[in-house]
């Protein structure tokens, strides 16, 4: 009779247009079901809930296909109670949704997405208090065997949380106990509801009574049954989060063992090398055969490789621990490219390469920085460039600023060469670690393999990018992409004397040294460097021995301490605070230089919290030492107006 009506108002051709339309939204809601259903039950495979069978696509058509044709076998009354289930279910389900996408977004400060998800749970609560609400009270939402059907649909979803937790790879379930009471209060609730319309479509006394008993029995089955699942789903629950809390720990204990085991090994490394370099050194110094000296000079050659491949290879693995972390303060990139063309220009020279730096194309040259990691990544990119680049070659550096604003600015900078280059197939993995197109043997260059890889390594913890342009005998290209936070030329640290000029005004001569160490060969070495640049020296083998020596020594008479760190009966920190809290003020306020092997970062930072004016590494740079020493003491004579 509808379309009778519609027929005589629209006409023939009206009628068709309405039938076409009825029979694409049919069909748009069918497929879009469908495409949904699929999506799920894809996504679910993928995350281990499901079948892997599920993850393909035809498997999981076939299923619903197969789904949808049952239904349709149970009669028209069945299709009605999962309609009214869907309609009741895609409320529900579009809240918690909304809910988990705006929790999630906020986590990950996506504003869009938190914005869209916000907006999706208001809308659901607005739905489910003026729509679903009034509705459910008058028992009209849904037909008794819907609201049985969705029962059985809730102990389902206890099913594959159950699922979820043994068979997926997740360790956080921090939202699922409350999605747990959630289901298990809907069991409840639609177990009751479909008893009360059981009960009240029958129409005699007994028949009541009979439904109450049968009811009863399935009301109590059905909480029961979710009641159990439910508990065994939380205790699975508590279970997994209790083994990812251990395995966090784990994590923790293992991290801090390899720390300890790095702290150790560096330890133990530089304390044979430092005799090794030590010694070497000091045989260089009288007259020698020019033979011999040739040795020595190779000696010590190969000592500065096996020195460079243990800080790098203690590098790599501090990094890889999650060791390192960047220290920001205020640069100058215009300086730090100014010191880099220094320092290359006459190695370049030398190999009769043409070298350039530009820094010309910087509108903010003041930038927050780890000055030390980002020269030493440029160094060691252009330590690579020149190596690998024959006689005659080009070598530069550069760095642009491409964008700028909010107190930022983004900076490019180009190491290029017209080197041997690289083959696409090592390009792929050159940042991987000890990874060499040649040996060195084949290429006549030695290396460690860990220069770049330490490199990317610093420029991913900046948060930058790192791309390579080669091709075998056309030369590299490395484009690095950082953005800094603009400083003010106000906050740039001044620039301090340089140490060699310091270590002019100061007569060593006339100074007493106080050499406290455990290891006979480094304390011999060190008495000896030092004698030799004209100190008196005085040794202690261990903490508590130099603090007795330091009490008992009349005011003035050592002008400084050389303490090792790890000693027996009294380690050098401990040493240290027990002198500065010495109540004699000339003994307490001696200089102390930690001359030690712990050479990481964080054992300069102790040796400085414990009161110790420097940090000197093993094995001993000469150079570094004496000018660290004229340093220390001529500052210790101006603060004391000596």
């Amino acid at each position: 009779m509808k379309f009778d009506a519609a027929k005589a108002i629209m006409g023939q051709a009206g009628l068709i247009i309405i039938g076409i339309t009825a029979l694409a939204g049919v069909l748009t809601g069918i497929i879009g079901g469908y495409r949904a259903s699929i999506r799920i039950l894809t996504t679910m495979a993928e995350d281990k809930i499901l079948s892997e069978r599920f993850s393909k696509i035809g498997n999981s058509i076939v299923f619903v296909m197969l789904i949808s044709v049952s239904l349709a076998l149970f009669g028209r009354n069945t299709l009605n109670w999962f309609v009214d289930l869907t309609s009741f279910g895609a409320i529900v389900g579009f809240g918690y949704t909304s809910a988990a996408a705006y929790k999630l977004a906020k986590t990950e400060s996506k504003k869009t997405t938190v914005i869209t998800g916000a907006i999706g749970t208001v809308i659901s609560v607005l739905f489910i208090i003026v729509q679903l609400v009034p509705r459910l009270t008058a028992m009209e939402a849904m037909g008794g065997q819907a609201f049985l059907l969705l029962s059985f649909w809730c102990l389902t979803g206890f099913i594959f949380y159950w699922r979820t937790v043994t068979k997926g790879s997740l360790t956080e379930y921090s939202g699922m106990s409350a999605s747990g009471v959630v289901l298990f209060a809907l069991i409840v609730y639609s177990a009751f509801m479909w008893l009360a319309k059981t009960i009240a479509a029958k129409e005699s006394i007994d028949d009541v009574r009979s439904a109450l008993v049968y009811g009863g029995v399935v009301l109590l089955l059905v909480i029961f049954t979710g009641l159990v699942v439910m508990l065994h789903v939380q205790n699975l629950v508590r279970r997994k989060h209790e083994a990812s809390e251990r395995e966090k720990i784990r994590a923790m204990e293992s991290d801090l063992a390899r720390s300890q085991f790095l702290f150790n090994m560096s330890h133990d490394i530089r304390t044979p090398m430092n005799a090794i370099v030590g010694y070497t050194e000091l045989a260089m110094k009288p007259p020698a055969s020019d033979e011999l000296h040739d040795y020595l000079v190779k000696i010590e050659r190969s000592n500065q490789q096996l020195l460079t491949l243990i800080n790098d290879i203690l590098e790599m693995s501090r990094i890889e621990s999650g060791n390192v972390e960047l220290e920001y303060a205020p640069a100058d990139l215009t300086r730090i490219f100014a010191g880099i063309e220094e320092l290359f220009s006459e190695q370049m020279k030398q190999k009769e390469q043409e070298f350039a730096v530009h820094f010309s194309q910087i509108s903010d040259r003041c930038v927050w920085c780890d000055e030390k990691n980002l020269t030493r990544v440029i160094v060691s990119l252009l330590s690579n460039a020149h190596k690998f680049t024959p006689e005659g070659g080009s070598v530069s550096a550069s760095i642009a600023q491409t964008s700028g604003g909010n107190g930022y600015g983004t900076y490019e900078i180009r190491v290029r060469d017209n080197g041997i280059g690289m083959s696409k197939e090592f390009a792929a993995k050159m940042f991987t670690p000890f990874e060499r197109e040649r040996t060195s043997t084949a290429s006549g260059v030695e290396g460690t393999g860990l220069g770049l890889p330490i490199s990317k390594s610093i420029i991913d913890l900046m948060g930058g990018t790192i791309d390579v342009y080669t091709a075998p005998e056309n030369g590299t290209e490395i484009v690095l992409v950082l953005k800094f936070r603009l400083a003010d030329e106000s906050e740039l640290p001044q620039n301090e004397p340089k140490q060699e000029t310091v270590g002019q005004s100061v007569d060593f001569s006339a100074k007493r040294l106080l050499i406290v160490e455990d290891n006979a060969v480094n304390m011999d070495i060190a008495k000896m460097i030092l004698t030799q640049a004209g100190f008196t020296v005085e040794t202690a083998e261990n903490g508590q021995l130099g603090v007795d020596m330091v009490k008992a020594s009349p005011d003035g008479y050592y002008d400084a301490i050389l303490m090792d760190i790890q000693m027996p009966v009294m380690d050098g920190l401990t040493a240290t605070r027990t002198i500065r809290a010495l109540e004699n003020k000339a003994h307490a306020d001696i200089p102390v230089l930690a001359m030690t092997a712990n050479a990481f970062k964080e054992d300069e930072e102790k040796a400085k919290e414990a009161g110790m004016q420097a940090h000197i590494a093993k094995p001993i740079d000469v150079d570094r030492l004496l000018s660290t020493l004229a340093r220390v003491l001529s500052e210790h004579e101006k603060g004391s107006g000596s």
